[in-house]
């Protein structure tokens, strides 16, 4: 059984009888609007990419202290030979 059969609406087969304009739903519950979702959606992805970036710039200058203490260490062993 289809929805439109629980409805009490007769169930069309055939896709001339259906409407073929937009006709809105009267009485939503929806609570929440799209254009606070859209805004929502935006903070998280640049919330996201800015957290993205500041680890990665951490890890970066973790990195180069790294290669620093092994530049050191290198010319050390290197001035003992």
């Amino acid at each position: 059984m289809t929805w439109a059969e629980q409805q009490g609406a007769p169930a069309s087969k055939n896709p001339e009888d259906r409407s073929t304009e937009f006709v809105a739903v009267q009485g939503g519950g929806e609570s929440t609007s799209a254009e606070s979702l859209l805004v929502a959606a935006y903070l998280v992805m640049w919330a996201a990419l800015l957290a993205f970036v500041f680890f990665t710039w951490r890890k970066q200058g973790a990195l180069e202290k790294r290669i620093e203490k092994l530049d050191d260490v290198l010319r050390k062993s290197v001035g003992k030979t």
